[in-house]
């Protein structure tokens, strides 16, 4: 991500005294990321009142995320629950899967079906996730499964998609 778009991205997510000269924490990163797709990603219309991001594993991502709740994305307040198990996922609309329970990708895919849910995750090489973080020496990149998005009725804004290094796109 380029680096002005990043700072403007962690002032909107931590206020500006956030951003300083010295390495922003990974965690810190991630929450950024994982809230900018959902900024960036168009979603059919919703009959909930809330916009709920979702965290499956890695506690302390969740425990960031939390300075999230109450901002607005998508004209809805957000509202950032840490799972301990699948049962609410078909609840949220973002739900990140850490890298830990990976494993869980598949089975969270069949459950989530084509459901308006946006996955993101940071486990490697994964096809389960809408959208995967990875690392690209000292920082952080992603991709975009666009193929998948299409399917649970979301898209991906442009914005997004040109600051994406990689781009799965639907197969014809």
């Amino acid at each position: 991500m380029r680096p002005h778009v990043l700072a403007f991205l962690l002032v909107l997510l931590l206020g500006p005294s956030a951003v300083r000269a010295e390495a922003v924490p990974e965690h810190v990163l991630k929450a950024t990321y994982i809230y900018n797709f959902a900024a960036l990603t168009q979603w059919p219309p919703m009959d909930r009142g809330g916009f709920n991001i979702c965290v499956f594993g890695d506690s302390e991502l969740a425990r960031v995320m939390q300075r999230l709740a109450g901002k607005t994305l998508h004209g809805r307040v957000v509202s950032v629950a840490r799972l301990g198990s699948l049962a609410a996922i078909r609840e949220c609309q973002v739900l990140y899967v850490a890298a830990d329970e990976a494993v869980s990708l598949p089975r969270i895919s069949s459950l989530l079906g084509d459901a308006p849910v946006l996955t993101v995750s940071d486990a490697p090489a994964t096809q389960d996730a809408a959208v995967r973080i990875v690392p690209e020496g000292s920082r952080l990149a992603f991709e975009v499964d666009v193929e998948r998005c299409r399917r649970a009725g979301l898209r991906p804004g442009a914005a997004l998609l040109s600051l994406a290094r990689n781009l799965r796109r639907p197969e014809h």
